[in-house]
């Protein structure tokens, strides 16, 4: 991927990938190495296979144009009160003897340098069709790196109350996929008026196949996740084709929130940039700005959309176009969050990390 220019925010490059889904190692329908080819022919930067309770080493490397890493997803919680499901990135090794303890496995992945997220902070649940909610449960721990904010299978199973209903999300998934799930997000602001919270977002894919009668139907293929919700990371260093540094570079732009969230399949998001100025100092994503007189916040759109510049939970400013400048003078955490028209309603389209004004 070329280095793109944000204005006065130095030389970054932008790389898009997946990293949160399942292969044969757990309750996937494909290798890791065949996730990295449908990747790569969706046109994605890198992946990050995250199987259940499994870590499977020597796969990590380049597959043509596109970066394999393995991560890993955790269960902490347990048969009673299910859920608690964790992301662990840049590990390295098998983990899952911590995953009975939400604060033991925390502190694993720190010790081990790792990076770690809450995989599906809140969910609902689809009875009808045996699916349980499998949220987080356990909010005092501490230490975690971040929330995955826009979980493409959690927000599906959403919108499967009857039969005919879950039949039209699985042909048309258009129509129902809206963004990530308010309460999610109202946690998420809720948690960044007392620490700094990296945000990351994902397909979840399983690409499972099911029958009903004589039809054969899987829902959804690798090859249609990899083109919906998606995490672009801005970094200042470019990757090189070398796999142990590469992901260092991957690693640490997820740690310190470098990132957006994008729903791409309703329009291409590279190159969406946030950024604040006071004075001669420039800061982007996930990077504080002291506020002196008043920062300018400035968000720029590759596609028309419409525009919303969150603070403290609320939005404090909001424009229909490619551009949104405001001029803040309270410090905090400040994200954008972006919506596109697309079948007969706006929807989610992107959501950034905060950049901190102190």
């Amino acid at each position: 991927m070329a280095p793109s220019s944000g204005k006065g925010w130095g030389m970054i490059h932008e790389y898009v990938g997946n990293v949160h889904l399942h292969t044969t190692h757990s309750d996937g329908t494909a290798t890791p190495e065949e996730v990295a080819r449908i990747a790569g022919e969706a046109g994605l930067d890198f992946v990050i296979p995250t199987d259940h309770d499994i870590y499977v080493p020597g796969l990590e490397g380049w597959r043509g144009d596109t970066l394999l890493l393995i991560g890993e997803e955790l269960v902490a919680g347990t048969r009673q009160e299910p859920g608690n499901h964790f992301l662990a990135f840049g590990v390295g090794e098998e983990l899952a003897p911590f995953a009975g303890d939400p604060q033991g496995l925390i502190d694993a992945v720190n010790q081990r340098e790792g990076v770690g997220f809450v995989a599906h902070p809140f969910e609902r649940a689809a009875p009808k069709f045996g699916e349980r909610a499998l949220p987080w449960l356990d909010w005092q721990v501490q230490g975690y790196t971040g929330i995955s904010i826009w979980n493409y299978m959690s927000e599906f199973k959403s919108y499967l109350p009857s039969l005919p209903a879950a039949l039209w999300a699985v042909l048309f998934p258009q129509s129902v996929i809206r963004g990530p799930l308010p309460e999610t997000l109202a946690k998420w602001d809720e948690l960044l008026q007392t620490r700094r919270l990296p945000a990351i977002g994902a397909s979840d894919a399983h690409a499972t196949w099911y029958r009903l009668g004589p039809l054969k139907l899987q829902v959804f293929p690798y090859a249609y996740l990899f083109r919906a919700v998606n995490l672009h990371l801005l970094t200042p260093a470019p990757l090189r084709r070398d796999w142990r540094a590469d992901q260092g570079v991957i690693y640490a732009a997820m740690r310190e929130g470098r990132s957006f969230v994008a729903y791409d399949l309703i329009g291409p998001a590279r190159g969406f940039r946030f950024t604040a100025s006071a004075g001669e100092v420039e800061a982007g994503l996930g990077e504080e700005l002291a506020i002196g007189e008043g920062a300018l916040l400035e968000a720029r759109s590759p596609l028309p959309a419409e525009l919303r510049l969150i603070h403290g939970g609320r939005v404090v400013a909001r424009a229909r176009g490619q551009s949104l400048r405001f001029l803040a003078r309270e410090p905090g955490a400040y994200r954008v969050e972006a919506y596109r028209r697309h079948w007969l309603r706006w929807r989610g389209w992107v959501f950034t990390n905060p950049i901190y004004l102190r």
